[in-house]
C-alpha cells in the first residue's frame, strides 16, 4: 500500500472516531492532521467515511475538520449535489451553479479547462459555520476561497439559526476589489429577492444574445427555501 493510500485509510479512521461524539453546537471539530497531498488523495477517494462538503483542511494548522453537520444541511439541501473543485487543492461548496456546455454564447473562463468544472455561483449554507474571517468561517470561504476562483461571479452565503426559524444572508460580487466582508441582511417574508446578472452567470461577455426566455437580470427569492427548511 502506497503512503498515500494508507493516509486515507488513517483519515477515514479518525472521521469514524470524530462522529462518533457529538457535534459542538456552533464551531468545527477536529479530525486529525494531514499534509496537503494527503488531504488531496482523500478528497479524490471513493466513499469516506463522511462528505467532503462538510470537512475543510486548514493549510495554516494542516487539519482536517468537520464544519456542518449533515443532518441540518441537508433539511435545505435536499434533492441538490455539492460541487467539488478539481483543480490544485480540493474544495466543495454546498451547492454550485454553471452554463452548460451547450448554453449558446458561453464561453470558458480564463484558467477554467472544462465546463465540468465551470462555476458562475458558489452557495455557503451554515447552521453550526457562523459568520466571520476565521478559517471554516462563512465570509472566509466565499472571499478568500470561492470568490477568488476562476470563474465565479457571485457567492451566497446563507446563515441558519438552530431551529431554522430565521435566516440572514450575504451575497458577495466577485467583481469587487477589494471584496471586504459584508453585513448580513435578514431573509424575511414575504420574498427577499436577490438579482444576478444573467450574462455573467451564463458565461457570456457583454452585448452578446442571452439564449431566448433567459432573463438580463435573474431574480431569485431566498424566503421560499426558508419556509421549505422550517417544515
Amino acid at each position: 500500500m502506497t503512503p498515500l493510500l494508507s493516509s486515507v485509510d488513517r483519515i477515514n479512521a479518525a472521521l469514524e472516531a470524530a462522529v462518533a461524539h457529538p457535534p459542538p453546537s456552533t464551531g468545527t471539530v477536529r479530525v486529525c492532521h494531514a499534509t496537503e497531498d494527503e488531504w488531496n488523495a482523500f478528497a479524490d477517494s471513493e466513499d469516506p467515511i463522511v462528505r467532503l462538503k462538510y470537512l475543510e483542511w486548514f493549510p495554516d494548522t494542516e487539519e482536517i475538520h468537520i464544519i456542518e453537520s449533515e443532518r441540518h444541511v441537508k433539511r435545505w439541501l435536499k434533492g441538490h449535489l455539492a460541487a467539488r473543485y478539481s483543480q490544485g487543492r480540493r474544495w466543495c461548496s454546498d451547492l454550485s451553479y454553471g452554463p452548460r456546455q451547450a448554453t449558446p454564447g458561453s464561453v470558458l473562463s480564463r484558467n477554467v479547462p472544462i465546463f465540468a468544472d465551470f462555476r458562475t455561483i458558489k452557495v455557503e449554507i451554515g447552521v453550526s459555520q457562523q459568520w466571520g474571517m476565521a478559517p471554516g468561517e462563512l465570509d472566509h470561504k466565499a472571499i478568500a476561497i470561492w470568490a477568488a476562483m476562476p470563474g465565479v461571479e457571485y457567492v451566497l452565503c446563507v446563515s441558519f439559526d438552530p431551529n431554522f426559524a430565521n435566516a440572514e444572508y450575504k451575497l458577495y460580487d466577485a467583481r469587487v476589489h477589494p471584496l471586504v466582508q459584508l453585513a448580513p441582511l435578514p431573509i424575511v417574508a414575504p420574498r427577499t429577492v436577490i438579482q444576478l446578472d444573467g450574462r455573467r452567470i451564463l458565461g457570456i461577455p457583454p452585448r452578446m444574445a442571452l439564449p431566448v426566455g433567459f432573463p438580463a437580470t435573474l431574480s431569485v427569492d431566498l424566503y421560499s427555501p426558508l419556509v421549505w427548511a422550517m417544515r
